[in-house]
C-alpha cells in the first residue's frame, strides 16, 4: 500500500507522497491522484490552478483507462431520464397549472447566466470584450410576451371575468314572472257588455277580470292585472287595420295610460270574421274597475273611450243612419239619396282625429236617350258649415249610366267634420260637364 500511495516527481524524479500537491525539491505544481471511481460512476470533478502547467505522463494514462471505468460504471435507476422513470414522489408535487409568463421569464434569465457565466473560466483565460446583447433579449422578451403573455392575460381575465359574472344577478331586481305562483289567484270578474265601433269593427268589451297575475299568461305582473275580454264582429268586406299594442290604452285614476301587456289577437279581424279576443294590461289590485277607462285609437285618429262601469253612454261612437228620399236633377237623371251614415270607421280604416266618415247611397235613373259617363270625383262635393269634401277613393259609385237604366245603385263616400249632423250635396256646373249645378239637402243624426 506503502509503494502504491507514492510517486515521483515528473521533473526532477523525487520521490513525493501521493495527495502532495508541490514538489520539495523543485516546486513543480502536481497534480492530484484521482481517487477511484465512486459507486454511482460520477467522476471527481478536475481542479483548475491560477497558471498553466503540464499535464504529467501518469495523468494522461488516467485519462485513458477512463473509459473502462466509465463501462464498469452502473447508473442507477433514478439518474434515468424522466421519459425513462418518474418517482412517485415526483409526479405528486408536479403543478398542475404553470404560468407561461413564469416560465418564459424563467427560461430568459437561465439563457442570460448561461451566455454570462456559464463558461468555466480555466488558466490563462483572458476575458474578451463581448458585443451588447440588449437588442437582442429584448426582442427575445417581445416574442416571448406576444407567444406566451398576451394568451396568458386574456385567458387569466376570462376566467376571472366568468368566475366574477356566476356572483352577479343580472336579473335586475325581482322576476316578474308568475313562476312562484303555483295556483291561480283570486279572480273578481266584472259584466259590462259594452259596445264601440273601431275600425269598422264591432267590439263589446263583455267582461272585465281583475287579479293579482294570470297563469295563463307569460307576461303577466303579479303585483295586479286586469284582463278584458272583448267580442270581436267586422261585418265589412275589408280587414281591420290595426295593432291592440298601438290602440289599446287603460287609464288610471291618476290620468296615465297603460299599454296591454299580451293579448289573445293581437289584431284586428279579418273580412266578415267573429271571434273571441282578450287584453291584460298590469293595474295595482288597489285601483278598482269601475275606476278604470279603456281607450281606443291613436293621438291622431278619432279616439273612442269606454269607462268600466257598465253603464257608459257610448252611442256618440256608434253608426248612424238616416233613412231619406231626397231626390234632385242633375244631366237629365235624377239622383235620388236613399240613405246616408255618419260613422267614426269605414271598411276597415279610423277616421283621423275631429273628422268622421259620411256614406251616402244614391239610386240612378237615366231617362233619357245617352249615356252618362263621368268621374264622381269632378262633379260631386258634400258641404257642412265651412268644411267641403270630395269623395274618397272607396265610393263605389259607377262611372257611368246607361240610356234608358234605372235603379242602378252606388255609395259616395266624404270626409267631414264628427260635429256635423246637417249636409248639403252638390252637383258641380264644372267646364267638362256643362249641366245646371243641383243640390239636395239631408241630416243625419
Amino acid at each position: 500500500m506503502s509503494q502504491m500511495s507514492e510517486r515521483r516527481c515528473p521533473t526532477c524524479g523525487i520521490s513525493i507522497t501521493a495527495d502532495q500537491r508541490f514538489c520539495t525539491n523543485c516546486g513543480t505544481v502536481l497534480e492530484a491522484q484521482s481517487p477511484p471511481p465512486s459507486q454511482y460512476g460520477a467522476q471527481p470533478p478536475s481542479q483548475s490552478y491560477p497558471y498553466p502547467q503540464q499535464t504529467p505522463p501518469y495523468a494522461q494514462q488516467s485519462q485513458q483507462m477512463q473509459p473502462y471505468a466509465q463501462q464498469q460504471q452502473q447508473v442507477p435507476s433514478y439518474a434515468q431520464s424522466p421519459q425513462q422513470q418518474v418517482p412517485p414522489y415526483a409526479q405528486q408535487q408536479q403543478p398542475q397549472n404553470q404560468n407561461p409568463i413564469v416560465e418564459a421569464f424563467g427560461a430568459l434569465g437561465l439563457l442570460f447566466l448561461l451566455r454570462n457565466f456559464g463558461g468555466r473560466r480555466y488558466a490563462g483565460y483572458r476575458p474578451q470584450r463581448q458585443r451588447s446583447s440588449c437588442c437582442g433579449c429584448l426582442v427575445l422578451l417581445v416574442v416571448l410576451f406576444l407567444c406566451l403573455g398576451v394568451p396568458s392575460l386574456y385567458y387569466a381575465s376570462k376566467t376571472s371575468f366568468s368566475s366574477f359574472s356566476k356572483g352577479l344577478n343580472f336579473s335586475g331586481g325581482s322576476n316578474s314572472s308568475n313562476s312562484s305562483f303555483t295556483t291561480q289567484p283570486t279572480i273578481t270578474t266584472v259584466q259590462l257588455n259594452e259596445t264601440v265601433h273601431f275600425f269598422g269593427v264591432d267590439i263589446t268589451v263583455v267582461s272585465a277580470q281583475q287579479s293579482q297575475t294570470f297563469l295563463d299568461d307569460s307576461s303577466s305582473s303579479k303585483t295586479g292585472m286586469v284582463r278584458l275580454n272583448l267580442k270581436e264582429d267586422n261585418k265589412s268586406t275589408s280587414s281591420a287595420r290595426y295593432i291592440y299594442s298601438d290602440e289599446a290604452r287603460l287609464i288610471l285614476t291618476d290620468k296615465t295610460s297603460v299599454a296591454p301587456v299580451n293579448e289573445k289577437q293581437f289584431g284586428g279581424p279579418d273580412g266578415g270574421v267573429s271571434r273571441t279576443n282578450w287584453l291584460d294590461f298590469p293595474v295595482p289590485t288597489s285601483i278598482q274597475i269601475s275606476q278604470l277607462t279603456l281607450q281606443l285609437g291613436k293621438e291622431t285618429e278619432a279616439q273612442e273611450t269606454i269607462p268600466l262601469t257598465g253603464k257608459a253612454n257610448l252611442a256618440q261612437y256608434q253608426p248612424k243612419t238616416a233613412q231619406l228620399n231626397v231626390p234632385t236633377q242633375y244631366a237629365g237623371l235624377t239622383w235620388t239619396i236613399t240613405s246616408a251614415t255618419a260613422s267614426l270607421s269605414f271598411k276597415g280604416l279610423q277616421a283621423d282625429k275631429g273628422m268622421q266618415y259620411v256614406d251616402v247611397t244614391f239610386k240612378v235613373d237615366n231617362p233619357t236617350s245617352q249615356d252618362f259617363r263621368g268621374y264622381y270625383g269632378d262633379y260631386m262635393r258634400l258641404k257642412s258649415g265651412d268644411a267641403t269634401s270630395a269623395p274618397t277613393v272607396d265610393t263605389t259609385l259607377p262611372l257611368s249610366f246607361a240610356a234608358g237604366s234605372t235603379g242602378t245603385t252606388g255609395d259616395v263616400i266624404f270626409t267631414m267634420p264628427s260635429s256635423s249632423t246637417s249636409y248639403t250635396l252638390i252637383f258641380l256646373n264644372t267646364p267638362a260637364y256643362q249641366f245646371n249645378q243641383a243640390t239636395a239637402n239631408f241630416q243625419v243624426g
